[in-house]
């Protein structure tokens, strides 16, 4: 089941894209804001960015999500690995949890602008782990990440932002995490699966 696997997404930020990358695709495990939620982070995205004079705008609301987990790049659709994802995370037990980002954050090593907090979420990290003990028993990749740090990407950009907090933090309640599949180049994501996070 292992495949050539990359982070994505984590404390970092995911590596600059390469030119060999057209027409493949990120599978990775995450949790998905409210839409109400995902409005809202677009206008601060494009808050930040006019006030800052960056010309790259925020991304659509359908993309901003949370990473939790990553699965691995793939040229296709890897059925035998989503099948094994599927049935592993059926399986994961946890409550609901707030989610709760405070201030806008840049990481520069990945040029993302994001909301983050300065506590991590230990309900967040919980599953995180829970999640890569999951796919680690059926046989993926081991994808835990001991400076996991939750957050949800506004844009990309080279222009550093300075870190600064909200005038109001952006929270929900996660109640599920999906599985998605992002195309690598594009503005695209699909929902593969979703599992409820139960009381």
């Amino acid at each position: 089941m292992r495949r050539d696997q990359k982070s994505f997404a984590f404390a970092n930020g995911r590596k600059a894209r390469k030119f060999d990358d057209a027409g493949k695709s990120n599978l990775f495990l995450a949790i998905v804001p409210e839409r109400d939620v995902a409005l809202r982070a677009v206008e601060i995205g494009l808050d930040v960015s006019q006030r800052h004079g960056l010309s790259k705008g925020p991304r659509p609301h359908e993309l901003m999500h949370v990473s939790l987990n990553a699965i691995g790049k793939y040229a296709d659709f890897p059925e035998d690995v989503v099948f094994a994802v599927s049935a592993a995370m059926a399986t994961v037990k946890a409550a609901p949890f707030e989610v709760m980002f405070d201030r806008v954050m840049h990481f520069a090593s990945a040029n993302a602008v994001v909301l983050g907090n300065a506590v991590r979420s230990e309900e967040m990290m919980d599953l995180h782990v829970q999640l890569a003990k999951e796919m680690w028993a059926v046989g993926l990749t081991f994808t835990y990440n001991p400076r996991f740090t939750p957050h949800m990407t506004l844009f990309y950009d080279e222009a550093p932002v300075t870190e600064h907090m909200l005038a109001e933090p952006v929270s929900w309640i996660a109640r599920e995490f999906v599985l998605i599949r992002s195309f690598i180049g594009k503005s695209e994501c699909e929902y593969i699966d979703r599992w409820p996070l139960l009381d």
